[in-house]
């Protein structure tokens, strides 16, 4: 038998090929001749740092080595969740939901979803109710065609396409065709947390992110119908796709928003038809639902320490003043609102009130979509645009700008914070330092729970502010470049 460490030095090998084929600058090294950012003498210093023999051996071996163990670990993960009896996770919720749906059963009623739960995963005692809108009973219900194992061998193999879908996406909207900043964009857009999380438990967070990507793909083209298809379709998890008919509202995108609440509407009634409920019975179940799902230790924001929205921020810092707690949070959130707010007005104000998608502009509202509303950790894949928008910012700073401590400070910061967001603080530190205390019972210290597990929430905020930081400077340098110009052909 062939061990495990030899097909990990041949993975290391072919990954090593790989990138070598595909760290190359190609154009770009012509566009960035002339740069002033790169003539900055802090930069040449780096550069020269870089350059030597033993530095450069050691970050090509630590990129290998960390694009080694994701795949390793990737390969790995779908090998042990196709095992007879895999730990399903979220996927048991969906599963039950879809087997309801066949029976003409409702999943939003409590007991009937409780009792078919313990029947179908063998999983009995307190189970946190099915909270999702009707929407999503359409989505899933070829899951009750299957056995519960080959309906979860499916969802796997939905996951892999997803997160192809979701790094072609990421690629199209980088601003380089260089090989090497496109493997830069993959590869750290395939370490955010959420993506293999999200596959490890089974969530949807990984298609709704997606579904939001090609969303703004197909916007920014006024290809209304796919990406109005596209937002209707996500809204089956509204808490990561609701703010973004707001933001088309306010586009003035009428026809983008009509075909999204039409789809949303018509899987909502087909929902609702295949699980035989009317629309009152749904709202009184899901009423009720709800008020029992908020009692979960793994909702609490007392007690999670799963969450990274800003509304946990509070009740961590005050978990015995719920007043101060819930204003605390309430206003963090509330003058974020109102700072990416004023961006936006920024932007429309200098491009006469345009229609065109901008995405700075989606990057802040998908930001705004995890940090005001309930978010885990599946829905960090959320950051994928955040990725690509900090890459294209350091090109339109190499390309146009000159060296700036201070904006190149507020970059440093936006891609730490987006670092935090992977599996070295989710897994590696949150996870083996919460084995140490019984998180559900509210025994984790409390200097612990306001530093090192409210990091992922605290990056939030920073991502926020540091692309707003960004993109408001951008704008203003944008509107120079175009007074200089304009200035040049008077002359």
């Amino acid at each position: 038998m062939i061990s495990f460490g030899f097909w990990n030095l041949i993975i290391v090998i072919l990954v090593t090929l790989v990138l070598k084929n595909n760290w190359r600058l190609d154009d770009e090294k012509a566009a960035w001749k002339n740069s002033l950012f790169l003539k900055s003498s802090i930069i040449q210093r780096l550069i020269r740092f870089f350059r030597q023999p033993i530095v450069n051996f050691l970050v090509q071996a630590a990129v290998v080595l960390v694009v080694t163990r994701f795949l390793c670990y990737t390969g790995w993960l779908v090998y042990f969740l196709n095992q007879p009896h895999p730990p399903l996770w979220d996927f048991k919720w969906y599963y039950v939901a879809s087997k309801l749906a066949h029976q003409h059963l409702s999943p939003f009623n409590v007991e009937i979803f409780n009792q078919s739960f313990c029947t179908l995963t063998k999983t009995c005692g307190f189970i946190p109710p099915f909270v999702y809108p009707p929407n999503i009973i359409p989505l899933i219900w070829f899951l009750g065609y299957f056995s519960i194992n080959t309906a979860f061998t499916i969802w796997i193999v939905m996951h892999m396409l997803a997160i192809g879908l979701a790094l072609w996406g990421a690629n199209i909207l980088l601003e380089s065709k260089s090989r090497a900043l496109r493997t830069i964009c993959t590869i750290s857009i395939a370490l955010i947390y959420g993506l293999v999380y999200d596959l490890q438990v089974g969530n949807i967070a990984i298609f709704v992110a997606v579904l939001i990507l090609w969303m703004f793909i197909f916007a920014r083209k006024y290809q209304d119908i796919p990406a109005g298809i596209c937002l209707g379709i996500a809204l089956c998890k509204p808490t990561l796709a609701a703010l973004f008919i707001l933001y088309f509202l306010l586009k003035r995108r009428f026809s983008l928003v009509f075909v999204c609440v039409v789809t949303a509407t018509s899987l909502a009634f087909i929902g609702l038809a295949l699980t035989g409920n009317s629309l009152t019975e749904f709202l009184s179940d899901a009423a009720r639902g709800f008020s029992l799902w908020l009692n979960d230790p793994s909702v609490s924001p007392y007690l999670s320490i799963s969450r990274l929205d800003l509304m946990v921020v509070g009740p961590r810092l005050f978990p015995k003043n719920p007043f101060f707690a819930k204003l605390l949070s309430d206003l963090i959130v509330l003058i974020l609102v109102g700072l990416v707010g004023w961006y936006w007005y920024l932007q429309q104000s200098v491009t006469g009130w345009s229609k065109n998608i901008y995405l700075a502009e989606m990057v802040l509202v998908s930001c705004l979509s995890i940090a005001i509303n309930y978010s885990q950790q599946t829905s960090s894949v959320m950051l994928i645009p955040a990725v690509v928008f900090l890459l294209n910012d350091l090109l339109y700073q190499i390309r146009h700008c000159t060296f700036s401590r201070k904006r190149m400070s507020v970059w440093l910061a936006g891609v730490c914070c987006v670092a935090v967001q992977t599996a070295v603080i989710h897994g590696w530190l949150i996870g083996s330092l919460a084995k140490h205390w019984n998180v559900k019972a509210g025994e984790l210290p409390y200097f612990m729970k306001v530093t090192i597990f409210a990091l992922p929430s605290y990056a939030i905020l920073a991502i926020t502010l540091s692309i707003l930081v960004l993109a408001i400077n951008s704008l203003r340098q944008k509107q120079v470049l175009k007074f200089q110009s304009l200035n040049r052909v008077s002359e």
